[in-house]
């Protein structure tokens, strides 16, 4: 049997056993239970009462991880499409002034959209043929307004206008510098965003963006943003996308891959294993046993 056919075997017995052992529990509990969302986990067999079985996710610093995760490796790949000490990276700062701020309040949904779409289009005159390079990060002030963070990776010789003379940023003030370390200046303010204050953002406000990695960068970072039962089972080169219901599914072959959790209630904070996906073995003891950059070499194991 190759190890395709020993792969898809192992998860077949996998999900029957724990499906076994799921039945097992819903026949031996009360008569009015109903679902795990609507009744607890009292009849759930004592080896899925372990704590692991249930997790609690703060959505708040699910978000957080998510930009810290993207800001990182998209910074770092873009960093890598440039010629090193070269290049002109250049950090800009976007700030609001509160007394041009309308009726509806100085932050809209396009603002920071708008001046990213300005810069291009100088970019696309000035170097055409080029692609635009950029990351930009949300930070709130200690006085709770919004304020943008951005990095451009700029080809050597090419300097960036200043944003508020040039009309591209007409809701306050801006400060364009020499980025002589650009991931680390975007990881700090990164690492500013918190869970305990992504709350006071703009409601429906972004609070990262980027733009301009190639293939294995876009690649790459979306490998990295993938739960961990999609990563265990995907290179940078499968195309798995949230699926409608749950899970991920690949847009190249179909297969779905299932959520391992699912909601037990409480606005979907609070989450019980409900299935076990087994992930490609590649006999790495010092870590996770799949990685992004290889996929089934010869000799692969499953486990």
């Amino acid at each position: 049997m190759n190890t395709l056919a020993q792969f898809e075997a192992l998860r077949a017995r996998t999900q029957a056993a724990f499906a076994s052992d799921w039945a097992a529990a819903e026949a031996r509990a009360a008569r009015g239970l109903v679902s795990v969302s609507t009744s607890g986990f009292a009849a759930l067999p004592t080896a899925m009462r372990w704590t692991e079985q249930c997790i609690n996710i703060d959505r708040a610093q699910a978000r957080v991880t998510r930009l810290r995760k993207g800001v990182g490796v998209g910074s770092k790949c873009l960093l890598n499409l440039g010629e090193g000490r070269a290049e002109n990276n250049v950090m800009v700062t976007l700030t609001y002034d509160l007394k041009k701020a309308g009726p509806e309040g100085y932050w809209k949904p396009r603002h920071v959209s708008d001046y990213i779409r300005a810069v291009r289009l100088w970019f696309a005159k000035r170097c055409p043929g080029q692609r635009l390079r950029y990351v930009w990060v949300a930070e709130l002030q200690q006085r709770g307004v919004l304020h943008y963070h951005a990095v451009f990776f700029l080809p050597a010789g090419v300097g960036m206008p200043r944003a508020d003379k040039r009309g591209w940023w007409p809701h306050g003030m801006t400060n364009t510098l020499k980025a002589t370390a650009p991931v680390a200046y975007l990881m700090k303010y990164a690492s500013k965003v918190e869970s305990k204050n992504i709350g006071g953002f703009p409601r429906g406000a972004r609070i990262y963006g980027l733009g301009g990695l190639d293939a294995p960068g876009a690649a790459f970072k979306r490998w990295v943003l993938w739960p961990a039962y999609v990563q265990g089972n995907a290179s940078v080169h499968d195309r798995f996308k949230p699926a409608a219901g749950g899970g991920y599914r690949n847009d190249s072959t179909g297969e779905l891959l299932q959520s391992e959790f699912a909601p037990t209630g409480g606005g979907f904070s609070s989450f019980i294993r409900v299935r076990t996906t087994p992930r490609f073995d590649f006999g790495n003891d010092a870590g996770p046993p799949c990685g992004p950059f290889s996929w089934a070499p010869p000799g692969v194991t499953v486990h």
